[in-house]
């Protein structure tokens, strides 16, 4: 994931990260954990369909590289 978080970040998605950061800030523990197998599940699904709708693409990434920079947050590691 460490590509994707550098690629998001690079192209100025920088701001809608942080906002899902934020938002992620009333989620338990185990809740942070059910929406990044539910993304990754819809990442998946949409990974093998032959049309894709980019912009739905784009909210799946910045929703994992989001949970994953809180994941490390929460673990007391640099964000």
């Amino acid at each position: 994931m460490r590509r994707e978080t550098y690629t998001c970040l690079k192209r100025g998605y920088e701001k809608e990260i942080l906002r899902e950061i934020k938002g992620l800030h009333y989620f338990d523990d185990s809740d942070i954990l059910f929406y990044w197998k539910d993304t990754l599940k819809g990442v998946n699904l949409r990974k093998m369909k032959k049309v894709v709708n980019l912009t739905e693409m784009r909210r799946f990434y910045i929703g994992l590289v989001a949970i994953e920079m809180a994941i490390r947050e929460r673990m007391g590691g640099e964000v």
